[in-house]
């Protein structure tokens, strides 16, 4: 049973990063672009880190996948901001 629920929740990653390919593919503008990667990391960090717990229960790896996962959420908003205040100084109100 373990292992099923382990499939399916790296199912799910995996189909978070394919739908964040295909958006930034798709997308027309970089700001756009730039939620579609914004999505991604919180989608994809969300699923690995309950896999963690699912595989391991609350271990040792597991918390530190969890601190781990939420410092890249963190630094990913700070960046994701920090890119779209450039991309908006740069391109103006097109980008």
């Amino acid at each position: 049973m373990s292992a099923a629920i382990l499939g399916i929740l790296l199912s799910l990653t995996v189909a978070a990063i394919w739908i964040a390919c295909l958006a930034v593919m798709r997308l027309p503008r970089a700001l756009d672009r730039l939620h579609a990667v914004a999505f991604l990391n919180a989608a994809a960090g969300f699923f690995v880190t309950v896999t963690a717990f699912v595989a391991d229960g609350v271990s040792g790896r597991s918390l530190k996948i969890a601190l781990l996962m939420t410092l890249l959420v963190a630094w990913s908003a700070v960046l994701s901001h920090v890119v779209g205040r450039a991309l908006l100084l740069r391109e103006g109100s097109s980008a």
